[in-house]
């Protein structure tokens, strides 16, 4: 490959002179565009783990802003094979709910003072976490060719019925169609009035 990106670049420097010092013909303007194709062969695609990758990039409220009556996290990501998203028949083990999953935490003031899961069964003895799950949808056509993807991904939250909490966070992570599953990444708090 480097060997034509080296061929590539001095045949465009010789059809650059050709095009200062002759007339321009036919012949010359698709020996350029013969050029211009085999340089862009030569640039390289990025490289990602195989391991999606994700990072927090903002929480959008709608609504009052104050008292919102919905939440979008937005989450960068990055993969190798770009199979990130679920088709219709994914549905089976871990994808049985989706592959983005959020977990919902609060800020434990009854003595405590630190972040605590929400347990939906409050009092029962069945800790169950609060945990809300995404389907996001296929970025690549099934069947396409594996490629590096890069993009965001935004999860929309109804805040209505919501747990009373003023001050909270989401610990989020996602898995990829190969069951990759990515990094765990906290958001930073959210604070209501």
């Amino acid at each position: 490959m480097q060997i034509i990106c080296i061929g590539a670049k001095y045949l465009i420097e010789y059809s650059l002179y050709l095009l200062k010092n002759r007339p321009m013909q036919k012949s010359y303007i698709y020996l350029l565009f013969f050029m211009v194709l085999t340089l862009a062969s030569c640039v390289d695609k990025p490289t990602y783990p195989s391991q999606p990758v994700i990072a927090y990039k903002d929480f959008i409220k709608y609504g009052d802003p104050a008292d919102p009556d919905s939440l979008e996290l937005v989450v960068s990501f990055t993969d190798n094979e770009g199979d990130i998203g679920l088709a219709q028949s994914d549905n089976q083990g871990i994808f049985n709910s989706g592959n983005l999953y959020m977990t919902y935490y609060f800020w434990d003031t009854s003595g405590v003072d630190h972040w605590t899961a929400y347990d939906l069964n409050q009092g029962t003895g069945n800790f169950d976490t609060l945990i809300y799950p995404f389907r996001v949808p296929l970025v690549l056509p099934e069947g396409s060719k594996d490629q590096p993807m890069k993009g965001y991904i935004f999860a929309k939250i109804n805040t209505t019925p919501f747990p009373p909490y003023k001050r909270f966070k989401y610990v989020v992570y996602l898995y990829d169609r190969a069951m990759h599953r990515s990094d765990t990444i906290h958001t930073p708090a959210l604070t209501f009035p």
